[in-house]
């Protein structure tokens, strides 16, 4: 019987240990080098399980590991749980904050994770946003992805922008459909350099539109895409495969290549996150293509996305660089309700509400019960409904949704 943990080390980073039970073993593995492992055996799995279970707390056996073996510094006094809560869902400092200012879309694709339509009216007020932006900003300096819903949807958008940018953050992101994306929205858009990310789920029109069930809607986010690029705009392109789209990521790395000069580093396959409207696709069975800007690192192609463990690509800033160069950055969510969660992708967590505390009181009070009762059930459901290891982790620690 395998029994699946994290374990935090020294400034919120953490590995993967697998427990065998029957042998008394135990495997250590690094988050997002899966190839760096050491299997701990005899006296020494023992002592780190009661290290673990606060029984023999602070032990020194482990510096010997810990010189030969880098990625293990801290190992001596590793835990189930951070003692500071924050530790746990961001880390060091927080990388990036998902920004969902209204849920409302002129789009109602099959598989939207936020169960977005035009239906839907949640959205942030101004004031709000630019509060949670303040709020970020003292827990780091993040990238801010402004998303939704379709972000172009919102009146305060610009302003919104305009704030984030005096804020000084790392990075502005504005991920969209585009089909708002006019020359007009750009005037305003441009002066503060955000780039864009466009849903585009085929280079088939017919696909595209079967997909977020809104007729010529392709032919709209093409459109913007060469709208945003004509005016010096940096551009990606994020597809979700399902079904409906899977085997088309080569063609897509060859669209976007002839038609935009984008190269596969432009270009994220992410499979659908089985939550919302794509709690109904099944998606389990499907194997993606990689690329060099996805979840999926390069690795043979019959493996499978939920068996992959690897870390969004989060660009340090030039003075996190030289001081921190293995500092982890978390990610946090705010939701057009209000909602505060670990990822956009795990809404089923929510640490708090920003209209009734700030986001670094809902970090602290995340519970903790869950990485004390494994679950390979579990471990696996997280594996495969997020894509990235720090996710997963966060999700997994924290217990059931």
């Amino acid at each position: 019987m395998q029994q699946p943990h994290y374990i935090f080390l020294e400034d919120g980073q953490f590995l993967l240990a697998i427990t065998h039970v029957s042998d008394d073993q135990m495997v250590l593995i690094h988050p997002f080098d899966t190839a760096k492992r050491l299997t701990l055996n005899g006296e020494f799995a023992a002592v780190l399980k009661h290290q673990l279970q606060n029984l023999s707390p602070n032990t020194t056996c482990f510096n010997l590991i810990e010189r030969q073996y880098p990625w293990l510094k801290g190992l001596s006094t590793a835990q189930l749980v951070p003692h500071i809560q924050e530790k746990m869902v961001i880390g060091d400092e927080l990388g990036l904050l998902f920004l969902e200012i209204t849920d409302q879309c002129n789009e109602q694709c099959i598989h939207c994770y936020a169960s977005s339509s035009p239906a839907c009216s949640d959205f942030l007020s101004l004031d709000e946003i630019k509060s949670i932006l303040k709020q970020a900003c003292a827990l780091g300096r993040p990238t801010i992805q402004f998303t939704g819903g379709d972000p172009l949807i919102h009146r305060d958008l610009v302003a919104a922008v305009a704030y984030a940018d005096s804020l000084g953050v790392q990075g502005i992101e504005i991920y969209t459909n585009g089909l708002l994306l006019s020359d007009k929205l750009l005037d305003h858009l441009l002066p503060y350099k955000p780039s864009f990310a466009f849903s585009l789920y085929s280079p088939d029109a017919a696909t595209h539109d079967e997909i977020t069930q809104s007729k010529g809607s392709w032919k709209k986010t093409v459109s913007a895409m060469h709208r945003a690029q004509d005016r010096h705009a940096s551009i990606r392109v994020g597809m979700a495969i399902m079904q409906q789209n899977a085997g088309h990521e080569q063609a897509m790395l060859d669209f976007v290549r002839q038609g935009f000069d984008l190269g596969k580093d432009k270009v994220r396959f992410d499979p659908v996150h089985e939550t919302g409207r794509g709690s109904n696709l099944k998606t389990k069975h499907i194997s993606l293509m990689p690329s060099q800007n996805s979840h999926m690192p390069d690795i043979p192609k019959q493996q499978r996305h939920h068996q992959v463990v690897q870390q969004d690509n989060i660009a340090p800033s030039p003075k996190q660089s030289s001081t921190h160069e293995n500092m982890r950055r978390g990610k946090l969510a705010v939701s057009a309700n209000g909602n505060i969660s670990p990822c956009i992708f795990n809404r089923e967590h929510v640490l708090g509400n920003i209209r009734q505390q700030s986001l670094l009181e809902a970090v602290e009070q995340a519970p903790n019960q869950g990485n004390k009762a494994p679950s390979v059930e579990r471990w696996n459901f997280c594996q495969h409904n997020l894509s990235c290891a720090d996710c997963q982790m966060v999700a997994y620690t924290l217990g059931e949704a």
